[in-house]
């Protein structure tokens, strides 16, 4: 984390400070040690492992697997699932089976097209919780950017992955280039009319060999977007090169990240290029996904968010380490199968969830006794 975010951050820590939600403010310091800080998270899950965190204080939760895209990058172009909506009561009886400090909200879906989506975003605010969700601004008008505000969503990553409406459109199929981009202005707009500093709107662009030219030039478009309020933009690659999407899957060139950088930094917008960007991989023993397990709207409890997009969802709910909607999730967290897999991910092993694992460095092998669990 960068000096600017460090400071957008404070800033947002002083304001709900003075509106007194204490809890709100000690669940972002403890998301920030947990998980935006590298070392401070690799010092609590790596070196007093399994003794600092005995139960997840963050969870992803999919709310639904509908959506009115048809992305080329997406694994839900593809796939032949038949789609769920969560409802708020099962939302509720998850978030209850914890003390969250963080949520993310998304999943292989468009989380608006959930009609209790709101209802679930203000009733896990009510707990000062912290939320994330990423979303395509596609339904986000100024109506609902307003509520969200309101609520005090604290992290939401507009995913818009070109500079311009002829890729953007070849990307995003379905879309509306004009659509979203008034939309997003909107936000911005109505973010600055309200003095908001706790609420952070963000940009996440998954790099693909369609968009990977417009790469540098998006720094110009984002600059545009924002009307001079703090953001940052998230650079991500494809995290699966699966039959489908294998002719989209690139490599990113230096000179691309470094002229990226160059642009950003005249802008004065920080960027981050997420773990799956750079060559060199961490050991899988400095993994600490598995404090943020990820849930299916179906219920399956799987590992984290890095499996997903790799359009294999019968092997990860095959490979599942429970339903929530049968167990409890404290049952399915003490269970022989997640035990075994922290285990393994702790001793550098590679478990079989993880064996295409697009983080890390793995080296899968075949662990018979392990295996046995699942049939």
């Amino acid at each position: 984390m960068n000096i600017q975010s460090l400071w957008a951050g404070f800033k947002g820590l002083v304001k709900i400070a003075r509106k007194k939600d204490l809890k709100h403010a000690i669940n972002r310091l403890w998301f920030y040690i947990l998980w935006d800080d590298k070392k401070l998270r690799e010092f609590f899950l790596i070196k007093l492992f399994p003794w600092a965190v005995t139960f997840p204080p963050f969870v992803e939760v999919e709310t639904t697997t509908r959506c009115n895209l048809r992305c080329i990058m997406c694994e839900h172009t593809y796939w032949k699932e038949k789609c769920r909506d969560m409802t708020f009561e099962e939302f509720k009886g998850i978030v209850d089976q914890f003390k969250l400090r963080w949520i993310g909200v998304t999943g292989i879906g468009e989380s608006f097209l959930n009609k209790d989506f709101m209802k679930m975003l203000e009733y896990i605010k009510s707990k000062s919780i912290l939320v994330e969700l990423f979303d395509t601004f596609y339904f986000l008008d100024e109506e609902m950017v307003t509520r969200l505000l309101q609520m005090g969503i604290d992290r939401i990553l507009i995913s818009f992955d070109a500079a311009t409406k002829e890729t953007y459109e070849k990307i995003r199929v379905g879309s509306k280039y004009e659509r979203v981009v008034k939309n997003i202005k909107k936000a911005f707009q109505l973010k600055k009319e309200m003095n908001d500093d706790i609420s952070k709107i963000n940009f996440h662009y998954i790099i693909s060999k369609p968009n990977l030219h417009e790469v540098p030039k998006y720094i110009d478009f984002v600059n545009e977007m924002r009307q001079g309020q703090d953001t940052f933009i998230m650079f991500t690659a494809l995290l699966h090169a699966y039959d489908e999407i294998e002719q989209y899957v690139t490599e990113i060139p230096q000179e691309i990240i470094d002229e990226t950088e160059k642009k950003a930094k005249k802008a004065g917008i920080p960027i981050t290029w997420n773990m799956n960007v750079p060559s060199k991989k961490d050991d899988i023993s400095h993994c600490t996904s598995w404090i943020q397990p990820f849930i299916f709207s179906s219920g399956e409890v799987i590992p984290c968010c890095a499996g997903n997009e790799a359009n294999k969802r019968d092997f990860q709910k095959k490979y599942s380490f429970g339903n929530v909607f049968k167990s409890s999730f404290r049952d399915i967290w003490n269970g022989e199968k997640y035990k075994r897999f922290r285990e393994k991910i702790h001793n550098g092993e590679t478990p079989i969830h993880c064996r295409d694992c697009s983080i890390y460095d793995t080296n899968y092998e075949t662990d018979e006794e392990f295996e046995k669990l699942y049939k």
